[in-house]
């Protein structure tokens, strides 16, 4: 892990928040409720940006979300007076209460990061439900203390809250939105899939919905602008996903370890008295996947669940003018 430059010293060091610039270059940053792919005010809130505020107010990268971490990616992120706001900003919070709501201010997504902390809300769900509360009319893109405001009103209980509250899905009808970024009733994470098509088929075909930790679309061999490869980088992807989660382990050590499976597998044995070979941990993640396929089949979920919202079918990507066009007659074929 310490030897390997991504958990061992970018990651550290910046967090997540790395991820900003990249994807934004990459045209895949949902900006404006995911109605371009590139922020044009994406410095204000990349990993520098990040960084050096970190530095001069006195707060920490490379700090541990819990005892005995080994890659130490959270951070702790003060105020301009120098007194702490939340700990763990990560790049999803950023992206999505960020580009896509069009604010550009770390301050204002920090406290929106602590809000949602302090109310029990993921950031991923409520930065796309205030993107299509935006988009409706209901305040105006880039307005960051109206966002705060409406943050809030989820844990007051408004009528406004409470549709919020319901996520993006819900919000989205109510307010007769026809662009919603979810699948399954889970909002996209802040990877738009017209970019990075692998990201698409995940979204898609994921037992959970809409699950960026299932792959993100970065890190495979195809090329994430065609449709060619894409299943076989989401397999991939979702196995291993699948086995992390169920061995205990942080998603961000796979860096290293999918490399090279036989550290698992040594890890595993030594704890749980097994003799598995690497073959055996990814036939692990194969089984989780067909049990949770089958647990959402007999839920009343099928093929027809399995599919990107139709605007991400037709509505081209700004800048790459791209749609997303992996066939469904394809991924419906994933772990069946």
């Amino acid at each position: 892990m310490k030897s390997h430059p991504t958990t061992g010293k970018v990651l550290p060091t910046y967090g997540t928040t790395t991820l900003v610039k990249m994807v934004n270059e990459l045209g895949a940053l949902p900006t404006r409720n995911y109605s371009s792919g590139q922020f044009e005010q994406a410095d204000e809130i990349s990993g520098d940006a990040f960084l050096k505020l970190i530095s001069k107010r006195g707060g920490k990268t490379g700090h541990a979300c819990h005892p005995g971490r080994v890659i130490k990616c959270s951070n702790i992120f003060n105020s301009s007076e120098g007194n702490y706001v939340t700990a763990g900003l990560e790049y999803e919070t950023i992206g999505m209460l960020g580009a896509n709501c069009g604010v550009s201010s770390l301050d204002v997504i920090a406290q929106a990061d602590r809000i949602c902390d302090d109310l029990g809300l993921d950031t991923v769900e409520t930065g796309a439900a205030i993107g299509i509360a935006m988009e409706a009319g209901i305040l105006d893109f880039g307005d960051g203390e109206a966002m705060l405001s409406l943050i809030r009103e989820v844990g007051k209980g408004t009528i406004m809250g409470r549709l919020l509250g319901h996520g993006s899905v819900i919000t989205g009808r109510v307010l007769g939105v026809a662009r919603i970024p979810a699948v399954k009733g889970q909002s996209l994470a802040a990877y738009d899939p017209r970019t990075l098509k692998g990201a698409g088929v995940t979204y898609a075909t994921s037992p959970m919905g809409a699950d960026h930790t299932g792959g993100n679309g970065l890190g495979g061999d195809a090329d994430p602008l065609k449709p060619e490869g894409q299943i076989e980088y989401s397999i991939k992807f979702q196995e291993a996903a699948a086995y992390f989660d169920s061995l205990g382990l942080c998603w961000f050590t796979r860096a290293p370890i999918l490399g090279d499976l036989t550290i698992v597998t040594e890890i595993a044995n030594s704890l749980l008295g097994t003799e598995w070979a690497p073959e055996d941990i990814v036939n692990l993640g194969k089984m989780i996947l067909r049990v949770e396929k089958d647990f959402n089949k007999r839920a009343g979920f099928n093929e027809s669940h399995d599919r990107l919202p139709e605007f991400m079918l037709t509505e081209k990507n700004i800048p790459h003018g791209t749609v997303f066009d992996v066939p469904a007659s394809e991924m419906t074929k994933l772990f069946s």
